[in-house]
């Protein structure tokens, strides 16, 4: 599955990436980006959004989590 990867601090974007996973790898791959945010100065306020490019529902096509869901961009 592609999947875009973006994390924000504060509410700034600081990465967009895009990948292609099995959903297997999906919980280590989703940590791998967490600690990244968590490294860098201000990580403790992070958001990670992961887009499911090919999900047509938008309703579906979003997973959010951290701990400011104020960076929470509107979709």
């Amino acid at each position: 599955m592609r999947v875009a990867i973006r994390g924000y601090i504060a509410g700034k974007i600081l990465f967009d990436d895009r990948v292609d996973i099995v959903s297997d790898n999906l919980h280590d791959l989703s940590m791998h980006y967490t600690e990244r945010l968590l490294d860098m100065p201000g990580g403790d306020r992070h958001m990670i959004e992961l887009e499911f490019l090919d999900e047509p529902d938008r309703l579906e096509r979003f997973f959010r989590f951290g701990t400011d869901k104020s960076a929470m961009p509107k979709s």
